[in-house]
């Protein structure tokens, strides 16, 4: 099931896009977003007759709810206050987290997946050349932080519940937590034509569907830290889709000696984009070796 990787990092990835193409309040993105995947998870748990968690593991997945409200509650925001390259970036610094978060949850960490880990954050860094606005980098910091957090719990609460049972809960308590938030703040929820309501359908549909529960379902079988560093193709593919689409062009370059030739100019974010994808390569082909 390792191939699932792949394209929940592509789903993940279209989500800034999506996101910077709806124009409604981030605070109305968060709650429709996660509304709708809930209403899609509790009619395929219904469907399928699933379980939802009992005792504490209900109380985790609660949890784990709440984490994912903050993460989207800041990191959704963010994108409306600097680049997307920066955005994606920055919340996407939390597989450094995992490093701790999975010693404590029992998962063995060795040498070859700390410095994939680390490459892969590094190469996702040079992609941002321009850090953007300071507002919008804090709010993708906290984002960071509280997605950690989300799939740590979601380790530890996927081992004995299914994946629809459990984002069923975090999915819902997420939706909630964001629509008392928006609410608190007398967003605009509902004043939208039907082209928003079905970008928020849509955001719902891929990087929610696709992307996030997608993570969640190989949380069940492989470690948090593999999750958490894969992620880190979002900045590749969030970057290279918003060059076409949103006309944002990541600037600055680094020269290279290459011999025989002299000096090449060689885009920053082209480097960080295979620096990343080296990271991410090294930590799941420790995955499969853990597996075989």
């Amino acid at each position: 099931m390792i191939w699932l990787l792949p394209v929940g990092i592509l789903a993940i990835s279209s989500a800034a896009i999506l996101i910077r193409l709806t124009p409604a309040d981030p605070l109305a993105i968060t709650f429709w977003r996660l509304a709708f995947a809930t209403i899609i998870v509790l009619l395929m748990s219904a469907w399928r007759g699933e379980e939802f968690p009992r005792g504490r593991f209900l109380a985790y997945s609660a949890l784990s709810g709440v984490l994912l409200a903050v993460h989207f509650l800041s990191w959704i925001p963010s994108l409306f206050y600097t680049t997307v390259a920066a955005s994606t970036t920055l919340v996407n610094i939390h597989p450094v987290l995992m490093l701790l978060f999975s010693q404590r949850i029992g998962e063995g960490i060795g040498n070859t997946t700390t410095l994939g880990v680390l490459v892969a954050v590094a190469g996702s860094i040079l992609i941002t050349l321009s850090p953007g606005g300071l507002l919008g980098n804090i709010l993708a910091l906290v984002g960071a932080f509280a997605f950690a957090g989300y799939l740590a719990l979601g380790r530890v609460v996927r081992a004995h519940v299914s994946t629809l049972g459990y984002v069923a809960v975090a999915y819902g308590v997420a939706a909630a937590v964001s629509l008392a938030v928006a609410a608190s703040l007398r967003a605009n929820l509902a004043n939208y034509d039907l082209y928003v309501f079905f970008m928020f359908l849509l955001i719902a549909s891929i990087p929610m569907m696709l992307g996030h529960t997608v993570f969640n379902y190989l949380l069940g079988r492989y470690r948090a830290v593999t999750i958490a560093a894969s992620t880190l193709g979002e900045p590749v593919g969030a970057t290279l889709l918003a060059i076409p689409v949103l006309g944002e062009v990541p600037r600055g370059s680094i020269l290279l000696n290459a011999p025989g030739v002299g000096y090449v100019e060689v885009p920053l974010q082209a480097v960080g984009i295979v620096v990343t994808i080296i990271g991410i390569a090294i930590v799941i082909r420790e995955e499969i070796k853990r597996g075989a």
